[in-house]
């Protein structure tokens, strides 16, 4: 790729950028050549004397020239001449020439390279004829004296075959484009084959009645044109037309071509000059342009009936979630009024916060469902590869939907079957697979009815991996067969028997497949309404030498790594602020509030050097936000703002919202609410 000249942003130099994509890789090779526009004096010295050269981009942008004692602006404006000149294509003869800046007469030679940029070569006329002159002066003596002689004979000779040549040009080319041509006479009922073709030549003279041009015609068109094009194409309907209209009209119809219908235009043609109240029927053969045309329409049809579904898919979409998120919204509004209410009634305060807590994380899982099917379609979801103990991970898994499973009066049993607990995977994605499972079963099963997981182990004694069975069974309402063809698309829900009152998003099944098919794995799904669904999900993961030993210490080694740390928390929500600072201050760490981004940057410049080990940013906040602080700390003079560690602390978690803090310069990015064990997490690996 060769770009176009453009301005350099730092050095404000012209430059282009030459790029290759490197063979067998999604990597590319790119230069900036800054442009030098004097061609140097050994390059110049090979042009003829008073030779000028140029190289300009493909907008006629100047690169290089031979020019030295005039201003680049100038020389700039003559190129800009040249370039218009060639775009119109008037250098394209030999003998193209043009007036020099400096009033000389010069020939123009041009070539455009493969890249699109032009190289130019004006020569003046005086070089180019150096030494041949008083040749060419005898010689056009001679061939001016032969011109006059002949031009004496043509001009005669010229003028009387003029008209017959124009006339033969125009039936040539009416020949090329037209296969049958025929001068119908709506006078007298009689047509005159002009050109024909083969088909109905052997059937027709020359001349006759039109009504033999007609029955001719009737053995070729298709039949359901025949009737439309016989009626329009009659004798007393062109005298119509021809009346009415004018002398242009046509239409499109299928034609027999040797065993194959294929598309024709005929066009009648009319004009006064016409003898005898003539026309000119011409057919052409349009089957190509034709099916292509209905092809597009074709196409277009399908786009717009597929935008109409995705506009309809995307207000149902967005119907279902206004209503999934308020119903949770409410009942925390409703039950924060009724601890309001009853602020002494220690029993019923603690079962509403219980409850909040619930509505709460489905909430958070609604908002967690969304982020996750964007950052899917941006293709931004990345492995976390660790060792960690499978069989543990599970119960604590467990341990929660048991506690749902009591409350909500269902039977959940459980079977883990596994040899080798410790394993190299990315159990939050795991955990995020079985979690969407075990809610949808757990939300499409009724009280009194049964949940079941099974993790297997399939051992393969010849390789380090060893795949993994998770398997989640349900007695609950079931799927229809025409859902189950459906239910990885996103947004799709099934609608019968009950199904429809659920609260979801109907993204969770999407998330699953994206996950599953991340890691590697393949998902099986059996359902049948009234009965239950049954899902299998295969993985595979490589087993790990570590222990759990080895886990707990480096563990407690994070943990005793984050007392005595200093923060600064840039933060304008009082209950963030107040929660954030809390929960660092329990684990050790010191915290200086500020309230705005431009506070952020003020404390940190007044601080002494290396005085924070870290900085939480919140985005979005009054004065000064803080992507743009961070920008300022990282700008500051100050010895640690280049390194000191920026962790973003923000609500907004979308991809686009990560990659204005990393063009920020913040080193990660934490969404709200906050996982405070990601957060230590993170902050650990930095120190």
């Amino acid at each position: 790729i060769y770009t176009d000249v453009y301005s350099d942003a730092v050095l404000n130099t012209n430059v282009v950028t030459l790029a290759k994509k490197i063979k067998g890789t999604q990597d590319v090779v790119g230069v900036d050549i800054y442009v030098g526009n004097r061609v140097s004096q050994h390059e110049s010295n090979r042009l003829p004397e008073g030779s000028n050269y140029f190289l300009c981009d493909s907008k006629g942008n100047l690169l290089e020239s031979s020019i030295e004692d005039i201003s680049e602006d100038e020389v700039q404006e003559q190129i800009y001449r040249i370039f218009t000149q060639i775009e119109e294509g008037k250098y394209e003869d030999y003998d193209s020439s043009l007036i020099e800046i400096d009033g000389r007469e010069s020939g123009v030679y041009y070539y455009q390279l493969d890249s699109g940029w032009y190289s130019v070569v004006t020569i003046p006329y005086d070089e180019l004829l150096k030494g041949v002159i008083s040749s060419w002066r005898i010689f056009l003596g001679v061939v001016g004296l032969s011109l006059a002689m002949l031009i004496v004979f043509v001009i005669t000779d010229y003028r009387a075959n003029r008209k017959v040549k124009i006339s033969n040009d125009i039936i040539g080319v009416l020949g090329n484009l037209y296969y049958s041509i025929y001068l119908i006479n709506l006078e007298n009922g009689k047509y005159q084959m002009l050109k024909g073709e083969d088909d109905v030549c052997k059937h027709l003279p020359g001349k006759a009645d039109y009504g033999v041009l007609v029955e001719a015609l009737r053995t070729v068109i298709a039949e359901e044109d025949s009737q439309q094009f016989f009626e329009t194409f009659s004798i007393e309907n062109m005298r119509k037309l021809i009346k009415n209209r004018g002398g242009d009209f046509g239409g499109d119809f299928k034609r027999l071509f040797g065993g194959q219908y294929r598309w024709v235009h005929v066009q009648m043609l009319y004009d006064e000059s016409f003898q005898d109240n003539s026309i000119v029927l011409c057919f052409k053969d349009i089957d190509r342009e034709k099916e292509q045309d209905l092809l597009r329409m074709e196409l277009l049809k399908n786009s717009l009936e597929s935008v109409d579904r995705m506009a309809k898919s995307k207000s149902v979409f967005f119907s279902q979630m206004s209503h999934d998120m308020r119903t949770p919204l409410n009942g925390i509004i409703g039950l924060s009024n009724l601890i309001q209410r009853n602020p002494d009634d220690k029993e019923k305060r603690t079962e509403s916060l219980k409850k909040i807590t619930m509505l709460s994380n489905q909430l958070l899982s609604l908002i967690d469902d969304i982020l996750n099917m964007s950052k899917m379609e941006q293709r931004e979801i990345q492995l976390k590869n660790e060792s960690f103990d499978i069989k543990k991970n599970l119960e604590d898994l467990i341990s929660i939907f048991r506690i749902q499973a009591e409350s909500e009066g269902k039977t959940f049993m459980t079977e883990i079957n596994i040899e080798d607990s410790y394993i190299i995977s990315d159990w939050g994605k795991i955990q995020q697979i079985l979690n969407n499972l075990l809610s949808n079963a757990f939300k499409f099963t009724k009280r009194e009815g049964k949940i079941e997981l099974s993790v297997s182990e399939t051992k393969d004694y010849n390789s380090k991996y060893r795949k993994y069975c998770f398997k989640v069974k349900d007695n609950g309402t079931g799927m229809s067969q025409e859902f189950l063809k459906k239910i990885f698309i996103p947004f799709e829900r099934e609608t019968q028997f009950g199904a429809a009152s659920v609260s979801g998003t109907g993204l969770g099944m999407s998330i699953v497949y994206e996950l599953v098919h991340k890691l590697n794995g393949t998902i099986n799904i059996e359902s049948e309404i009234g009965k239950g669904s049954s899902i299998d999900v295969m993985i595979s993961c490589l087993v790990s030498e570590e222990t759990g030993k080895v886990n707990v210490e480096a563990k407690e080694e994070k943990e005793n790594n984050l007392s005595d740390i200093r923060i600064l928390l840039a933060e304008d929500n009082e209950i963030n602020m107040e929660i954030t600072t809390e929960i660092l201050k329990e684990c050790g760490m010191s915290v200086v509030q500020v309230w705005n981004g431009k506070e952020a940057v003020e404390v940190f410049e007044n601080c002494p050097d290396g005085y924070f080990d870290f900085i939480l940013m919140d985005m979005q906040m009054p004065v000064m936000d803080g992507c743009e602080a961070a920008e300022r700390i990282r700008q500051s003079r100050k010895k640690d703002g280049q390194h000191i560690p920026i962790i973003a602390v923000t609500a907004n978690a979308f991809v686009e919202d990560i990659a204005l803090t990393r063009r920020a310069g913040m080193n990660a990015h934490v969404s709200k609410p906050i996982d405070f064990e990601v957060l230590k997490d993170i902050m650990s690996k930095f120190i």
